[in-house]
């Protein structure tokens, strides 16, 4: 007791210009004034009237925002912005609002400023959103959305069906949602974009490279008159094939090819023996400049494999050898042809012939030509479960 009334003296001393407990009551006060501004502002900032204040968003978003379910609704309940964007706990609240400042940055550089530049970048900016939906296991929308909380049973059957196998797999609501507030980008874009930059490439950009791998399908010539001439073609080298370059004159590279063939199927070159992963066609009268190196019996189904090889000539474009930014495009194809309305398997989660009857399965779902469902399918049963991406010349 003597202890407490001593420091009690102490803080109302009057020797003191300002007693001590006036200095730590006004700073008790600013504190709590301080904090009612901080978390008034930071409540202000998640309206909606904040949100759609500049005209990015009045113009674009917001109207899409008003047509949606999440706005009007036979229950009355309405979603605004910040329940989709800002999380709600403290920690990733404040780190979303510090991101988010960045946003003020192309305000003023004008980035979005026009309908006509937001529609521009409208794709990266729904994947960046989607990226980080995905990264949080979709955390806005489980705020309001859990599988714990429905009723499968008063679900239209169809949605039943999906939600119980999403919550089986552990999917994630972002997955298959998307579109769900706002008008869906131009999935296409991306990906023509990375094929443009593809089949662009410069002769001095594969220049000196030993291996090369075709971006789209191509003829391929026994004979380099042919091929000079622009003549008959021996065959055809699929998409993402690759070959082995031997010699160049000009234009013309003079290539390997390395492959497998079934036992009396010489028509067809595949990847790897036993899975139908298609490299290349020949034409009939061009089998006999097939070399079978080795002969090999599949002992799941006993059929007779020839491991093989094939040189002749092909032109320099649509070649890379920049494996990595083919398989980018290809990954971001995948993303636009199967990722819209579900979420994506991992091309590990079937075998490579598997991947032909699924891929069939939805080919009226997807809208891309029969170019790029080729190469789409090659890319699946290249990092399918039995092949795991493993160079397909192994």
């Amino acid at each position: 007791m003597k202890l407490l009334r001593a420091l009690w003296r102490a803080l109302w001393s009057k020797h003191a210009a300002i007693p001590i407990a006036i200095l730590l009551v006004g700073a008790f006060g600013t504190g709590i004034i301080f904090w009612g501004g901080f978390h008034w502002a930071m409540e202000s900032s998640n309206s909606i009237e904040f949100c759609t204040s500049c005209h990015e968003m009045e113009s674009t978003v917001y109207p899409e925002y008003k047509q949606s379910v999440h706005y009007s609704n036979p229950s009355g309940v309405r979603a605004i912005c910040s329940d989709c964007h800002v999380p709600k706990d403290w920690y990733h609240k404040v780190r979303r609002k510090i991101v988010a400042s960045k946003e003020l940055y192309h305000h003023l550089m004008g980035t979005i400023d026009t309908k006509e530049k937001f529609e521009n970048h409208r794709l990266e900016l729904a994947q960046s959103v989607w990226a980080e939906m995905e990264a949080n296991d979709s955390r806005e929308c489980r705020n309001c959305h859990s599988f714990d909380a429905m009723n499968f049973e008063k679900q239209h059957p169809d949605a039943s069906k999906q939600m119980m196998q999403a919550k089986e797999n552990g999917d994630t609501c972002i997955s298959c949602h998307k579109g769900i507030a706002h008008k869906m980008p131009d999935m296409s874009s991306g990906y023509k974009k990375l094929f443009k930059e593809l089949t662009s490439v410069s002769a001095s950009e594969v220049e000196g490279a030993d291996k090369l791998i075709t971006v789209q399908t191509k003829p391929f010539f026994l004979d380099k008159d042919a091929a000079e001439n622009d003549g008959k073609a021996s065959g055809k080298l699929l998409s993402a094939t690759e070959v082995s370059v031997l010699e160049r004159s000009g234009d013309l590279l003079k290539v390997r090819l390395e492959g497998w063939q079934q036992d009396q199927v010489d028509r067809v070159i595949y990847a790897m023996r036993g899975q139908r992963i298609f490299e290349a066609t020949l034409a009939k009268s061009s089998t006999d400049a097939v070399e079978r190196l080795s002969t090999e019996t599949d002992p799941d189904t006993e059929l007779v494999w020839h491991k093989m090889q094939v040189e002749g000539w092909v032109t320099q474009n649509d070649l890379v050898s920049d494996e990595e930014k083919l398989w980018k495009y290809a990954d971001e194809l995948y993303g636009a042809s199967c990722a819209t309305c579900h979420s994506r398997p991992d091309p590990g989660h079937y075998l490579s012939n598997q991947w032909i009857g699924v891929l069939k399965s939805m080919k009226r779902f997807v809208s891309i030509d029969k170019e790029q469902y080729r190469f789409l399918q090659k890319y699946l049963q290249l990092n399918a479960k039995d092949t795991g991406g493993a160079s397909h010349h192994e």
